[in-house]
């Protein structure tokens, strides 16, 4: 046979490990969903890597086979016919094992090392154990808890192929001869470590650890450094070995690639094991250093995640990961993100931390749906609240006493007793998130009108005593709110009412005070006050409203103002319509546009009703939206007064309901408001 015939055929074992590896490792990859299957080019690409990767470690490959056949002919004995090699085509001869016995000083060494890293790594009450994990963890990731087993492997040298030291004085030539390296010296250095990599990278365990710490960070969804997710896969150098591969090979290539390395790895491992201590051992060291790492690998994919609740294409999922901002795998929990309150929708958007798919599809339910959930009563020290209760305070704020008639004074109306879903404490931040959010979610339940179109506000929850120390399952809380007058708001449709605890927000050159009344005074003339203000930007498209309203007398000297209400788009109070009483009593209607104000209906003058200059005025008001997309306005008053318009020319139909001052001619005039309530049709 040709020389060149010899070459190949010694370097054909190496080519079909690794690339048969590579091969293998794809399907299997491909076939249990760790990567998808990559375009033609790049897995060509990878073979041809895998191809070039074993001409490297061909003679690494051929000795330790050598020796493995000549190990498992000296176990035959005499009596075996003699087999032929096949690496050479020779016949093989049988040699004796050698086993090299460790030193003592090496034997010591790899104990204490192992010893001393599994204190740190393995035992808590050590003081720097956290610190320790969590350098090694950033390092090594989910390795950094098998670092203590690793000296170990150290402790019983193993044949290799004599090769020159690594020529490490090269490095000290600036140093030592005080000159610059010469190109010789530099080729000589690059050869040697391209040689001393190799070696170990391809035919000995580093390189078993090498691609397990590249395989955890591909199989666990390539987590990224910065936000600690490498730490739970395989750290950073996981990250710098399995990147470059995965850029350029795709995911299911570095996989490939590097289950390609980790069975020519583990090969030669196990001849050389097999040639210094027995065929049987060396097939057992085989099985180890495959099975063990791909078990662990392939288990990595599915296990030792975090699960979070989210928010994905307008639905709410479970997502698994390695930290928030991670995602390996995504459950559909089957609930729109269509109807969940501003608190609810943000705590999904932080992501909640749950146990698993089914916990997160049961909270998720239950914070979606406060009724599924619901308790029968609160539990607050000295008292217990049950839902539609009003409440009382003894002693100030500060103490809670007592159940009150809602048709009588009170200071709050209790909406919502239920469980907060958790078994396990998820954080105080979580906890009172997910409690506004059940509020929020059962507003519109215990209201009529969902959370977000009401300007009364939610008061703050209320919590079991204690909570915050010791931690109970499934704690249950309580949702108030606070109380606008003698009368329940239960099923009431309330959306803004004159003792609403919402700020009133008044615009430039408008003052506004709430003593028992409301009173909103126009400090300049020529002045518009609309209250609530710009600062509530509420508004609800589609929403019709009905308004009652009382005012009590202006005065005299008011001059030109008119008083009454409107409804505004609260996103851009230029916009809407008003209802506004002259000093003669007539009702008129405006539409407002921008800096355009026409008035577009107007009533008949008042008989036997006072102006609002001397008398009070009750007034109500009516804006809902058509059938045919228009907005029909309309308000009555005392005196047979009647004001209708249907604005069908580019109307307004996000609304909300407002106070109105238009002042005219001078400053200080004062409405004072004895009746405000309105309320969702």
């Amino acid at each position: 046979m040709s020389e060149a015939g010899r070459r190949a055929r010694a370097a054909l074992p190496a080519v079909a490990v690794l690339v048969l590896a590579t091969g293998a490792t794809l399907g299997l990859s491909t076939l249990l969903g760790f990567a998808p299957l990559p375009p033609a080019w790049r897995l060509a690409l990878t073979l041809v890597v895998a191809l070039l990767l074993a001409l490297a470690a061909a003679d690494e490959v051929r000795a330790a086979l050598t020796g493995w056949e000549g190990a498992a002919a000296a176990e035959w004995g005499a009596h075996r016919r003699p087999r032929r090699s096949l690496v050479t085509g020779d016949i093989t001869q049988p040699h004796k094992t050698e086993k090299r016995r460790p030193s003592w000083v090496r034997l010591s060494a790899s104990v204490a090392v192992a010893l001393v890293l599994a204190a740190l790594l393995w035992v808590p009450r050590v003081p720097v154990h956290d610190v320790a994990l969590k350098a090694t963890s950033f390092l090594f990731g989910y390795a950094a808890f098998a670092l203590p087993v690793l000296p170990l492997l150290l402790a019983w040298p193993l044949p290799r192929l004599p090769r020159e030291p690594w020529p490490w004085r090269i490095l000290l030539v600036p140093v030592a001869d005080r000159r610059l390296w010469r190109g010789a010296e530099l080729a000589n250095l690059g050869t040697a470590t391209l040689q001393f990599v190799r070696e170990r990278a391809l035919t000995r365990a580093t390189g078993i650890v090498v691609a397990v710490l590249g395989l955890l960070h591909l199989v666990r969804g390539n987590p990224d450094i910065m936000d600690g997710g490498a730490s739970r896969a395989g750290g950073l150098l996981g990250f710098l070995v399995a990147e470059p591969l995965a850029a350029v090979l795709s995911p299911a290539g570095a996989i490939a690639l590097l289950g390609g390395v980790l069975g020519v790895a583990a090969a030669v491992t196990a001849a050389s094991v097999g040639r210094a201590w027995g065929i049987v051992t060396g097939y057992a060291t085989l099985a180890v250093a495959v099975v063990l790492p791909l078990g662990a690998v392939g288990a990595g994919h599915w296990y030792g995640f975090e699960y979070y609740l989210r928010t994905e294409n307008g639905h709410v999922v479970v997502v698994a990961g390695l930290s928030p901002t991670h995602r390996q795998a995504v459950h559909d929990t089957k609930l729109s993100v269509e109807g969940l309150s501003p608190s609810l929708r943000q705590l999904f958007a932080d992501g909640l931390p749950v146990a698993d798919y089914a916990d997160g599809d049961r909270i998720a339910q239950a914070l979606a749906a406060p009724a599924t959930a619901a308790a029968d009563s609160y539990a607050g020290g000295e008292f217990d609240l049950k839902a539609g209760e009003c409440f009382d305070w003894i002693g100030g704020s500060s103490q809670l006493r007592y159940v009150a008639q809602c048709n009588a004074a009170h200071v709050g109306e209790v909406t919502f007793v239920g469980h907060l879903p958790f078994t396990v404490d998820p954080g105080a931040k979580a906890v009172d998130t997910a409690t506004r959010a059940m509020c929020e979610q059962s507003y519109g339940d215990y209201l009529g009108v969902p959370f977000g179109q009401s300007f009364l506000p939610l008061e703050k929850p209320l919590l079991p005593p204690g909570l915050d120390e010791a931690w109970r399952a499934k704690p249950v809380i309580a949702c108030w709110l606070g109380s606008v007058g003698p009368w329940p708001l239960k099923g009431t449709r309330t959306v803004a009412a004159l003792q609403q605890k919402a700020a009133w927000g008044p615009a430039g050159g408008c003052k506004i005070e709430v003593p028992d009344a409301l009173r909103i005074t126009a400090e300049q003339p020529n002045v518009r006050c609309i209250a609530p203000g710009p600062e509530q930007r509420l508004s609800v498209p589609g929403a019709g409203f009905n308004i009652d309203l009382e005012f009590a007398a202006i005065g005299k000297s008011a001059g030109g103002a008119r008083i009454g209400a409107g409804c505004y788009d609260g996103a851009n109070l230029a916009n809407g319509y008003s209802f506004e009483v002259t000093a003669d009593g007539i009702i008129e209607i405006y539409k407002h546009a921008g800096d355009q104000h026409p008035k577009v209906a107007a009533s008949a003058k008042p008989k036997n009703a006072g102006p609002p200059t001397t008398a009070s005025t009750p007034l109500q008001v009516t804006c809902k939206p058509t059938g045919d997309g228009g907005v029909e306005l309309t308000a009555y008053s005392t005196g047979n007064r009647k004001a209708t318009f249907v604005d069908k020319q580019n109307p307004f139909t996000s609304l909300s309901p407002r106070l109105v001052l238009a002042n005219a001619g001078t400053g200080g005039v004062v409405m004072t408001a004895m009746i405000f309530s309105a309320t969702r049709l």
